[in-house]
């Protein structure tokens, strides 16, 4: 689904809006539960996202920073997460909703500040993240996976500077692909 989202509009409202029309959470509760449909399939593996998060973790020692790291699937869900010593306690939930935030939208969060900021409009795909993924981060820092031209999974790390956060965040993504 594609959606133009006009800079300066609440994320989160239109992130509830989206899942709404959607139907709401899955029946069972946020879990699936008994009844509800089954688990949505990994996009990402374990090993792969601790590739990810150990080379943005070697680009922030190599700034001689300190972050959070994390890699969520495409349902929002964390696949690795990583906080290194001395990081501070926002960067947990910075990253994490970094990542969440470059997964449903589906673009970089740079861009999405970037539209916030001047009132712009941004062309958007979005992505559902599974019922009690809400926080959502747009600062700089968070970077989708795409496969096929389909977010698969996204990256976040918070700690450092937004535009250090995301050489980090990228660093990690080209571990995968050996560079742009």
């Amino acid at each position: 689904m594609k959606f133009n989202i006009l800079g300066g509009l609440s994320l989160a409202l239109i992130a509830a809006q989206f899942c709404l029309a959607q139907g709401g959470p899955p029946p069972g509760g946020p879990m699936g539960g008994r009844g509800g449909p089954p688990p949505a399939k990994q996009t990402i593996d374990f090993a792969t996202a601790k590739k990810i998060a150990a080379a943005a973790e070697a680009a922030a020692i190599a700034e001689k920073a300190v972050v959070s790291i994390a890699v969520v699937d495409s349902s929002g869900d964390l696949v690795y997460f990583q906080r290194m010593d001395g990081a501070a306690a926002r960067a947990v939930t910075s990253a994490q909703g970094k990542a969440r935030a470059a997964l449903l939208f589906g673009i970089p969060t740079k861009q999405l500040n970037e539209a916030m900021s001047s009132g712009k409009p941004v062309t958007v795909t979005l992505t559902a993240p599974a019922a009690g993924a809400n926080e959502l981060t747009t600062m700089q820092g968070g970077l989708p996976l795409l496969k096929d031209g389909k977010t698969i999974a996204a990256v976040g790390v918070g700690g450092s500077s937004p535009a250090n956060d995301e050489k980090f965040a990228q660093a990690g993504l080209d571990a995968l692909t050996g560079g742009k």
